[in-house]
């Protein structure tokens, strides 16, 4: 397995993340976690041995790949060191989310990252709003130590607008750090902290939503307190009123919940096809009184919060997803363009490689 591609762009469930904490160094204000110093939620290392040996035995070790996140992973070296080591034993591979604050000298972030072996993966986030807490210069020290490891990486930058000249200086300097490829970004959506800037928010608008679709949803997450959702993103303000909110390890083991995952229709159907898809749909129901008309161009969060943030038009999504012939739509759609059969499997569907 090619580990760097299996971290960025994996198949669903190869990839599965465990939010080790809420503490961060940090208090970005587009934050949509609201992370920061005098958060000290974190996930017990009784729970974390406890999913991750569920993880690593789900279908014989269909899982690949632990990407823990926050918050600040590095916050709390013990904690992280100690789930790790039994991923690691678990034979998972681990990709860990940093915003680099540990990468004050060159040879100190080198030291560190060589005494984490496990580490297979590194994303690390910069952007105007992560600057005003973590140098510049350790983002760049955070890079030089990973090549110098043999880390693959990637760097996450958000912006409100591309246009931005702060947001431009940033990706003009990484770029002569870091292949393009390596480079990704998001447009930040203003929810959790944010949703105290969205005033000071200049997006570009657009009467038509992001025709891209969800790759995120691929690869479900673990709060600290239990909750799985399929999306970290900003869907997670909605907590469980939504389709991509999975269930809780409190009520159910990980298989129960992966297992009906892998037959969730409408998370399957933003991977397939993407929001976009759902405003035709619901156009066609007569649901337009209850679409979003003005979108953020480049941004399938956008697009996707505004469509599920309606009540009506998500009891209408519930129904659907009830309807047999759009889960084998789905189910089917799955094994043509992205080659996976969970769902029609779990379904219970004959001739898995035939009658498409």
């Amino acid at each position: 397995m090619n580990i760097e591609q299996g971290v960025r762009d994996p198949p669903f469930l190869r990839n599965v993340g465990l939010m080790l904490t809420y503490h961060c160094q940090a208090s970005c204000a587009h934050c949509i976690l609201r992370a920061g110093p005098d958060r000290h939620e974190e996930v017990s290392i009784e729970d974390a041995h406890d999913w991750i040996r569920q993880i690593a035995a789900y279908r014989n070790g269909y899982v690949y790949v632990l990407s823990l996140t926050g918050g600040e992973p590095f916050s709390n070296l013990k904690l992280l060191r100690a789930v790790m080591e039994f991923a690691a034993e678990n034979k998972l591979y681990i990709s860990v989310v940093t915003n680099g604050f540990w990468a004050t000298e060159r040879d100190k972030a080198k030291q560190l990252l060589k005494s984490l072996p496990e580490i297979c993966f590194l994303s690390i986030s910069t952007d105007l709003y992560h600057q005003k807490f973590v140098p510049f210069e350790n983002v760049k020290n955070a890079m030089w130590a990973a090549q110098e490891c043999g880390i693959p990486f990637y760097v996450s930058v958000v912006t409100d607008n591309k246009e931005d000249l702060a947001y431009q200086r940033i990706h003009t300097e990484l770029l002569k750090l870091a292949d393009p490829k390596n480079i990704r970004t998001g447009i930040i959506f203003p929810v959790g902290r944010a949703a105290d800037i969205k005033d000071e928010l200049r997006y570009s608008l657009s009467s038509e939503p992001c025709p891209e679709v969800c790759q995120a949803s691929s690869s479900p997450c673990i709060f600290p307190d239990g909750r799985v959702y399929g999306c970290i993103g900003p869907l997670i303000d909605l907590q469980e009123q939504q389709p991509l909110y999975l269930g809780s390890l409190r009520e159910h083991s990980v298989a129960e919940i992966f297992d009906r995952s892998e037959t969730n229709a409408i998370l399957h159907a933003l991977r397939l096809w993407g929001p976009s898809h759902f405003l035709s749909w619901l156009r066609e129901a007569g649901m337009e009184d209850h679409l979003p008309t003005v979108f953020v161009p480049g941004s399938i969060c956008q697009a996707c919060h505004t469509i599920l943030s309606d009540p009506a038009v998500r009891e209408w999504l519930h129904q659907l997803e009830q309807d047999i012939e759009f889960r084998r739509k789905v189910a089917y759609g799955r094994l043509y363009h992205l080659k996976e059969t969970g769902m029609l499997e779990l379904s219970g569907y004959s001739h898995l490689t035939g009658d498409k």
